[in-house]
């Protein structure tokens, strides 16, 4: 991703991104929780599964960005997309496996 790519007027340019995965984290979800992931209950979702991505050798493949509101807002729960269903929200209760979830979202 370090090529520059400049803009030019009328046209549109195709960049090659370095990730197969992208995961959409509704920021505010998230901070309503405060937490209430990982090994300990204080990651949040977005930290704790960028950990278990990194623990299983795919940290540079998937991308995790937090976003602003889905517009779910469930209750003790965050809302997130995979870029390759977008059709599909999923609520991940506090303290889901995230392990788990990372298997699930690997096969789908």
């Amino acid at each position: 991703m370090g090529k520059k790519h400049k803009a030019i007027a009328g046209e549109i340019i195709v960049a090659d991104g370095p990730w197969r995965e992208l995961l959409l984290v509704c920021r505010k979800c998230g901070d309503k929780l405060g937490g209430g992931f990982g090994p300990k209950g204080k990651d949040t979702l977005s930290q704790g599964y960028k950990q278990v991505l990194r623990d299983g050798g795919r940290r540079r493949e998937v991308r995790v960005l937090e976003v602003g509101c889905l517009g779910l807002c469930p209750k003790d729960g965050v809302t997130v997309m995979h870029g390759g269903r977008p059709g599909e929200m999923l609520v991940i209760p506090e303290g889901f496996d995230l392990a788990e979830l990372a298997v699930r979202l690997a096969a789908s």
